[in-house]
């Protein structure tokens, strides 16, 4: 591929463009490993793709783009408009000076950057109407100092104290064929120019180097010490344009003092052929640097979803627990402590029960239809005891579950930041207190159609409705809490007794067979509505992981295309 092909094959700008897309779907947000520079390369080559790459394998023939970038207080400003022989620039001490970007070129060229051809997220301005805007425009100026062919742009400082113009700066200089990267006599080796010059050097960029304000005299030491840096780095060949301190009060510097860059611009505009080499040069730097920062991406993306793997897996693992100690506590009898063992007492008498249980069933089962008799209202109270105590019981695992999953995210790496000092997150959210009553109550009513379900016989539907539905529904739901391991001392004979004749209650109607099935398809029932409950809980800390970070076939994807890429380079 050469800056002078008549075009470019319609594939490549396609899987550049995907390239683009999953760059901007990759979520990098967690603070894990080195997120931070892999974002930052993130944002960097997505707009490097879509303000350089794709415009410029569009259009071979467009105008050269050189870009005039550099530190704080180098003078680009004033260069600019030296070079163009008006102020079109503004300079001056105050800083940040260069607000909005500045594009010279010629009228001939102004339909292609006065467009959205080039830096397609930076809105227009023409002439002198951004005078006054921030660094969210691109300023068009026309000249017919500059030569069809060509344009400059005048860009923020890369090392401003305003953030949004450092990062602007970037993304312009990303877009240049050409940099003249500008620093001062007093500031050439500071380290912040040197990261970009790096970043010019690993990207194949075209680079031309302007020294301004070098003491009378000291022009050749500076440039000699400056050039053997440049050559250290890799940077051999790099033209260093030089320009000593000069008196001025005004916008520009004396007409000489910029000439040879004007030489070099004015080369560039009229010669095609070194126009197209820098072309060239810049573009496959460019394309050249993309498997590589990509892959800085992708690392930095399975370093982001291992991180959330282990959080969602330590979460997964704290709620699977808490449902399994409630499930035991379910059996073990902790239900049967308290008011519902009272209001069982006090509805079926279990003691004189007890004693029935030695006669026959069909004794026990006409003795208890004869006390069940006009107690629907101590009925409805067995079954309020058993919400309440169930609610309370499900609301305590919850709490539990939620409290650990924060201390255990508190020692991952990201999960202070997937916590996001959220402090409703350490305990059960308002939905599933809201809610939990009313799951119970929906509980007890699919036991209340099992019963009437099992007991649709005609001899086996007297019995139950002799018994009443709702009381054989509670012996049902007691027989859940058939163990004892939660009681002691006196509670543990009477929860015993109390499970003993609701059992022998049971099997008198539906057979002991049957009971089990019963038992089996009511646990079952109060388990799933348990864990829908658990799992909506546990959804507060999936949302948090999943708001921070893209899914992981976004990564892979991004890597698919990184391999298409590839395939065409």
């Amino acid at each position: 591929m050469t800056a002078t092909s008549p075009s470019v094959p319609v594939e490549t700008i396609e899987i550049l463009d995907a390239l683009g897309t999953a760059l901007t779907q990759t979520g990098l947000e967690l603070e894990v490993g080195s997120a931070q520079d892999a974002r930052r390369t993130r944002d960097e080559l997505a707009h490097q793709i879509a303000d350089y790459l794709i415009p410029r394998l569009k259009r071979l023939d467009a105008p050269l783009l050189v870009v005039l970038g550099g530190s704080t207080g180098s003078g680009k400003s004033t260069i600019a408009n030296t070079l163009i022989g008006e102020e079109v620039s503004a300079a001056g001490v105050l800083r940040p000076t260069t607000r909005a970007p500045v594009l010279i070129c010629n009228p001939g060229d102004e339909a292609w950057f006065a467009g959205s051809d080039i830096l397609p997220e930076l809105p227009r301005v023409t002439g002198d109407g951004g005078g006054s805007t921030s660094g969210t425009v691109l300023r068009v100026i026309t000249s017919e100092a500059l030569i069809g062919g060509l344009a400059l742009i005048d860009a923020p400082d890369i090392d401003s104290v305003e953030e949004a113009n450092r990062e602007l700066a970037t993304q312009l200089l990303a877009a240049a064929d050409l940099w003249l990267f500008t620093t001062t006599a007093v500031r050439y080796a500071d380290a912040v120019p040197w990261d970009f010059l790096r970043q010019a050097k690993a990207r194949g960029t075209s680079l031309a180097c302007i020294v301004n304000r070098i003491p009378p005299g000291a022009t050749n030491e500076i440039v000699s010490h400056f050039t053997s840096m440049l050559n250290r780095a890799g940077l051999e060949g790099v033209t260093v344009f030089p320009i000593e301190q000069h008196d001025t009060e005004g916008a520009m510097l004396p007409s000489y003092a910029v000439g040879k860059i004007r030489d070099l611009l004015h080369d560039l505009a009229m010669n095609a052929e070194r126009r197209s080499e820098v072309v060239r040069a810049t573009l496959d730097g460019a394309m050249d640097s993309v498997p590589e920062r990509i892959a800085v991406v992708i690392e930095a993306g399975e370093n982001q979803n291992s991180a959330v793997s282990e959080l969602k897996s330590t979460m997964e693992g704290i709620y699977s627990e808490g449902r399994n100690r409630l499930t035991a506590d379910v059996r073990s009898g902790t239900l049967l402590r308290g008011e519902v063992l009272d209001r069982w007492q006090e509805l079926i008498g279990t003691a004189e029960l007890m004693r029935a249980v030695q006669s026959r069933i069909s004794l026990l089962r006409d003795r208890l239809g004869a006390l069940l008799s006009g107690r629907t209202g101590h009925t409805a109270e067995v079954q309020g005891e058993i919400t309440s105590t169930l609610e309370q019981l499900l609301i305590d695992h919850a709490d539990r579950a939620a409290a650990t999953t924060v201390s255990a995210w508190k020692t991952l790496p990201g999960g202070k930041q997937a916590l996001g000092g959220d402090p409703a997150l350490d305990r059960s959210s308002h939905e599933f207190r809201n809610d939990v009553g009313d799951e119970i109550r929906a509980w007890q009513d699919d036991i209340l159609d099992l019963v009437r379900e099992r007991g649709a016989g005609k001899r086996t539907t007297a019995r139950v409705l002799a018994l009443g539905v709702n009381s054989v529904g509670i012996a049902l739901m007691l027989v859940l809490f058939t163990q004892t391991g939660g009681l002691t001392g006196g509670e543990v004979a009477i929860g015993a007794g109390t499970a003993g004749v609701s059992q022998t209650l049971l099997s008198a109607l539906f057979g002991e067979q049957a009971v089990r099935e019963l038992a089996n398809e009511a646990q079952r029932m109060l388990l799933d509505r348990v864990s829908a409950l658990f799992d909506r809980d546990a959804n507060r800390f999936r949302t948090r992981l999943y708001s921070l970070v893209s899914p992981p076939e976004v990564v892979d994807e991004l890597r698919n295309t990184l391999n298409r890429f590839q395939s065409i380079r």
